[in-house]
């Protein structure tokens, strides 16, 4: 997906979607189970077209936590090594979230393409959380071609508690009659 717009219609998440995953029992091979199969590979150190962290695009947060109408607001940092483009934008999604337009909230990352920068994330008490907790990633995606170029670890979004208020008295008194 290029950059969203203002003038999308209203996305919402496909609930009945299909989830797919892997886990040891998948990759069993000629009858070996996965812990025999992995005991019998070396591990190669000196492969060539590895990517080395100086070479790959990074998208971080300034928290692991946020409590909406409490926290202070998100810094969100991206350096990107592959093309950029002003038409750029870093979205927020359930963790889970497969589809890039399925976003909770986007913003257009700047206007002069740079690179390096950061940005101010606001989440505010009319976010549409419905659990108590959420968890979120932000992703950053290339403009033009919509190709993911980067991706947060995940976030723990909590939705503040209902200020107390002080109670009013219930009308009725008590005595205590001493004996």
């Amino acid at each position: 997906m290029a950059s969203p717009t203002h003038s999308s219609q209203t996305r919402q998440r496909y609930k009945g979607a299909v989830r797919h995953s892997y886990g040891p029992d998948s990759f069993a091979v000629n009858g070996l189970n996965q812990e025999d199969f992995m005991m019998g590979l070396p591990r190669s150190t000196s492969d060539t077209d590895l990517v080395s962290l100086d070479t790959r695009s990074t998208l971080t947060i300034s928290s692991s936590h946020y409590t909406i109408a409490q926290s202070e607001d998100l810094v969100i940092t991206w350096d990107i090594k592959e093309e950029v483009d002003a038409g750029d934008w870093i979205g927020m999604y359930h963790v889970d979230e497969a589809l890039s337009e399925n976003f909770l909230d986007y913003k257009n990352r700047g206007i002069n393409g740079s690179h390096k920068g950061q940005i101010v994330w606001k989440i505010d008490s009319t976010s549409n959380f419905s659990d108590g907790e959420t968890q979120v990633c932000f992703r950053y995606y290339h403009g033009v071609n919509g190709t993911l170029r980067a991706t947060t670890p995940s976030i723990t979004i909590k939705k503040a508690s209902a200020p107390v208020s002080p109670t009013k008295p219930h009308g009725f008194i008590l005595t205590y009659a001493a004996f």
